[in-house]
């Protein structure tokens, strides 16, 4: 209950004041819940996902790594001033005729150069005694020789070199009895030349060309 006193003041009474203070107790705001909110949250459409913005894999950013070829080996270029030996297209093969004497007979081949180039000519020829179906009746034996020389045929130049043979085979002291034609192949070369030269079988050999 409020009084007033003879001064002026306001006096209030024990019951009242507690009344007050528990109204204001009450009211605090403290003490009041909060009304729940609720937060809608919409997804914007300009954020990629997470599987489009996902770093491509490896396999499909790593560049492709080019197979290492190994580079093919330089072919040696012929040295300036060597002679290259002469080959089957730069020769002609002929025979002089066959020279008798005695029991021996013997025949020079020639070998020339018809190609428009200098080329070399070296060792021996391989020569062959042939039958009439071409088969070799005997392998014409190398004529022992110190060395062979070196020859450097200009377009034009021959080289020789000469076969023979016997009308005796040495071995039996008997007439030879049989005759091959003469088949040559130059040094150096593949192609057989075979050359209407005939010669007793017995006791071939053929030497250098020179």
């Amino acid at each position: 209950m409020l009084g007033r006193s003879a001064a002026g003041i306001v006096t209030v009474s024990v019951p009242v004041l507690a009344a007050l203070l528990f109204a204001g107790c009450s009211n605090d705001p403290a003490d009041t819940p909060a009304s729940p909110s609720t937060v809608t949250v919409t997804p914007s459409s300009a954020a990629p996902s997470a599987s489009a913005t996902q770093a491509p894999s490896a396999s499909a950013t790593q560049a492709p790594v080019p197979s290492e070829t190994p580079a093919a080996a330089p072919t040696a270029a012929a040295e300036p001033g060597v002679i290259p030996p002469c080959s089957d297209t730069a020769l002609t093969v002929s025979a002089g005729p066959v020279q008798e004497a005695d029991t021996l007979r013997r025949v020079v081949v020639s070998f020339t150069n018809t190609s428009s180039q200098a080329c070399g000519l070296v060792s021996y020829p391989t020569a062959d005694l042939l039958g009439g179906s071409g088969t070799v009746l005997v392998h014409v034996a190398k004529r022992p020789a110190n060395a062979a020389p070196r020859l450097t045929l200009e377009p034009g130049d021959n080289a020789g070199a000469d076969v023979e043979s016997s009308t005796v085979d040495s071995s039996t002291g008997e007439k030879c009895g049989r005759t091959g034609t003469l088949a040559v192949i130059p040094p150096d070369n593949t192609q057989q030349r075979v050359l209407e030269v005939f010669l007793p079988i017995c006791d071939a050999t053929i030497s250098a060309v020179g």
